[in-house]
């Protein structure tokens, strides 16, 4: 379904981080934790830790992972600290040689839901997975509507995770 090397987003798509972020986001003085990218604020490393405390424990996406499974390889492009897909991955052995590369919030250095900044860590994902691809078309694999949109104008096949299923977007 999702080919053999699939572009994907991390929480909600691959792992589910019990992270309170309407608390998170209280406490750092922000409305959303994007906004920190324009505060100059200290607050990412309060994230960071919270994100990764939360991958210690978070439960796998087994609709995605299963999928995941039968690929050949894959990318992860996500807003989380890559420190957080790390421990992630280290509590799931079976996914862990699957990840070709991650582009998260350190390698992006801005909001993922920026279009140019989305398509920079795209075209990273894509790079680390042609080789695998081959002819296949690009497949993304997300569970917020706008990286979905922007996958799509960059020319893949984008699948939405919502409801415990995933779909074709279009």
């Amino acid at each position: 379904m999702l080919g053999r090397a699939p572009i994907v987003d991390f929480d909600g798509t691959v792992a589910s981080l019990p992270v309170d972020w309407s608390q998170l986001r209280s406490r750092l003085g922000v409305d959303r934790i994007d906004d920190l990218w324009r505060a100059e604020s200290p607050g990412w490393d309060e994230v960071t830790r919270a994100e990764c405390a939360a991958a210690t424990v978070a439960p796998e996406v087994e609709v995605v992972t299963g999928q995941l499974a039968r690929s050949e390889g894959c990318a992860i492009l996500t807003s989380n600290s890559e420190r957080a897909v790390e421990v992630f991955l280290s509590r799931t052995p079976s996914l862990a040689p699957q990840v070709r590369t991650v582009v998260g919030r350190e390698t992006l250095s801005g909001p993922k839901a920026d279009f140019e900044t989305f398509r920079r860590g795209f075209d990273r994902c894509v790079q680390f997975t042609a080789a695998i691809r081959g002819t296949e078309p690009i497949v993304y694999v997300g569970d917020q509507t706008y990286e979905i949109d922007f996958a799509e104008r960059l020319g893949a096949q984008a699948f939405i995770v919502e409801n415990g299923a995933i779909r074709k977007w279009s």
